[in-house]
């Protein structure tokens, strides 16, 4: 890993366009989606919207519950990834339908023997996203730290907040430092780090070893040059040359949809004067050249 600041798992926006970029502003390690183990295990191979590169410092994320069947999808993904990880920590109903998840933060047994089964199947090293717990009442990240530890992980990425919360209110930053000092595995911050200055402060209050950015990252790539030197702020010029290489690399992928090249262009144009208005128009936009055209013209202006 290049550097403390990583690339949080998230599904629907991590392809392999998105990582390359993040890498090449700054990330020290990315991470791919969420990969269903499940899936993995009974088609043998990898899903058509997961696409690896010549990546370096990527992190490969595994969710599920059956432990035969992460056992086989650890095998499958082990060749592409440095660390393999698992998601214990998705709060979203289509995935805690299916007993996976934020739904193990119940279940700290299930958790440690997933973790221990992954372990065992593998010569890459293994971490663990979860939460701080269920719900306010039910705060267990400690407790789930310490048995991922014991069960051969080498990490655990903590995202600060319940399950019940989602992405709402605050992260817990407090809670972050505790289980720093609880473990002797490395420890990853996950929550509120909009800014290459908070992830410093994360670093310091904290204490972790590294700082996760997620949503941060979607519309500011450039959060991970910000890291690296706080005193860094993206030019105009840079926004438009950070938009056109992120088409760049899209154009390369194996696997393209116009709507979720939209999706992110969208994102990476948030912010900027006249985004609105840009962003109103690529939403009807079909054609991969025409959107880059409406970008040219729009820095043009």
């Amino acid at each position: 890993m290049r550097n403390n600041y990583v690339l949080a798992p998230m599904h629907g926006v991590n392809c392999l366009a998105f990582r390359q970029l993040c890498l090449e502003y700054g990330a020290g390690l990315v991470s791919t989606p969420m990969i269903h183990a499940n899936w993995l295990a009974k088609e043998k191979k990898l899903p058509k919207d997961i696409e690896f590169g010549n990546e370096k410092n990527i992190s490969v994320q595994l969710v599920g519950e059956n432990i035969k069947n992460m056992k086989i999808a650890t095998k499958i993904v082990e060749d592409y990834a440095d660390i393999i990880d698992i998601n214990c920590g998705c709060p979203s109903p289509d995935i805690m339908a299916l007993k996976c998840g934020a739904y193990l933060s119940k279940y700290p047994k299930k958790i440690g023997e997933i973790v221990n089964a992954v372990v065992g199947s593998t010569s890459k090293p293994v971490t663990a996203k979860i939460r701080s717990g269920w719900n306010e009442n039910k705060i267990n990240a400690i407790e789930v730290g310490k048995i991922i530890e014991d069960n051969g992980a080498v990490g655990v990425a903590l995202h600060a907040r319940t399950v019940k919360q989602g992405y709402s209110g605050e992260a817990d930053w407090e809670l972050i430092k505790k289980l720093k000092e609880s473990i002797k595995i490395k420890v990853f911050g996950n929550g509120d780090v909009w800014s290459g200055e908070l992830a410093h402060k994360m670093l310091k209050e904290t204490k972790v070893d590294y700082v996760m950015i997620g949503r941060a990252a979607m519309s500011y790539p450039f959060i991970f040059k910000e890291c690296l030197d706080v005193k860094y702020k993206p030019t105009i010029e840079d926004r438009h040359k950070c938009i056109l290489r992120f088409i760049e690399l899209y154009e390369k992928q194996k696997k393209q949809s116009i709507v979720e090249l939209k999706q992110h262009l969208m994102w990476l144009f948030k912010g900027l004067d006249g985004a609105k208005e840009i962003r109103v128009k690529m939403a009807s936009v079909k054609d991969v050249k025409l959107l880059k055209k409406m970008s040219e013209e729009f820095f043009h202006l």
